[in-house]
């Protein structure tokens, strides 16, 4: 299934039910929605037109076919991801499909294991260096709001080939050998897709969905690399990998994106994981840390630093 076929084939009101998203009422060929790409609202005013299979976000101003809200919803996800999990028709991201969980390690009785995408595909690794300064992709971070010396201990700068084509990224390994790969125009992953678990020998683990988050609360809260392990999804896709990593220890804090997806799995992970916090409430005006920190770094540096002052922060490892 290509790109065209899925927006022909696959209508937005079925997608959107798949991810456990319901219009709020409907008027017509028109149903509204509570925006599922935005931070929550009150009045509905994302609206698909059933007979178009179009939707347009009123609050934004965005709109389009069902692919492109498919990359909104799984925005840590890259091409190749969204098009598997649509072609296939596991469009239950990871917050409905692997968070349809049982306490850990266990599986609903007569439940399919989840799908995991495969990664952007033909992306061979050549190289991968140390990270250097007043490079391109230095550059690259900075405009992320993140330096190269939080960046170093955990990214590198990778030389991959596409076909006969080569270009650099940061590269940001996973358990399994494979990499997260950013620069200002590509977003992709190297084979084998897996999340990322940083031990620290703490009882305190944070999630994160991608490691420009990690970076950027390392980028304010450096002293919580010996606080804290942490473990970086890569994709909502991955969560179910992280179960038994999350069960290792005492407390988990959440670092989730507002989006709809993000809230949906931070919900059920707050339902199903023991001594889970929900942390986003300090990025509430904003998509992500990074976003955050992008945004506005000094308000960023206000609000993450001040987790350690909030009451029971002491008690969370923070």
């Amino acid at each position: 299934m290509n790109i065209q076929q899925i927006n022909n084939e696959i209508a937005i009101t079925d997608f959107l039910s798949n991810q456990g998203i319901q219009p709020a009422y409907k008027r017509g060929c028109d149903w509204w929605y509570i925006s599922p790409v935005r931070m929550a609202e009150r009045t509905p005013s994302f609206k698909v037109n059933t007979r178009l299979n179009r939707w347009y976000d009123h609050g934004s101003g965005e709109g389009g076919k069902v692919f492109d809200l498919a990359l909104r919803l799984h925005r840590t996800a890259t091409i190749q991801e969204v098009i598997q999990l649509l072609s296939g028709q596991t469009i239950a991201s990871a917050a409905t499909a692997t968070l349809g969980m049982q306490p850990l390690g266990k599986q609903a009785k007569g439940q399919a294991p989840a799908v995991t995408p495969a990664p952007f595909p033909g992306i061979k690794i050549l190289e991968a260096k140390p990270l250097e300064d007043n490079t391109q992709l230095t550059n690259y971070l900075q405009q992320r709001g993140i330096s190269l010396q939080t960046a170093t201990p955990f990214c590198q700068a990778v030389s991959f080939a596409i076909g006969t084509r080569h270009y650099e990224a940061i590269g940001f390994a996973n358990r399994s050998g494979g990499y997260e790969l950013r620069n200002n125009w590509f977003k992709g992953s190297s084979s084998p897709k897996d999340i990322t678990y940083i031990p620290r020998g703490a009882g305190t683990v944070c999630l994160l969905e991608g490691f420009m988050d990690l970076l950027s609360l390392l980028e304010v809260r450096p002293r919580l690399t010996t606080g804290s392990s942490f473990l970086v999804l890569n994709s909502l896709t991955q969560l179910s990998k992280s179960l038994e990593v999350l069960g290792r220890h005492r407390r988990v804090l959440l670092f989730l994106d507002h989006d709809q997806a993000g809230r949906m799995a931070s919900e059920r992970l707050l339902q199903s994981v023991p001594n889970c916090r929900d942390l986003s409430s300090t990025y509430q005006n904003y998509k992500d840390v990074n976003e955050l920190l992008v945004a506005k770094p000094r308000q960023a540096q206000r609000l993450l630093q001040g987790l350690g002052a909030r009451k029971g922060a002491k008690k969370q490892g923070l």
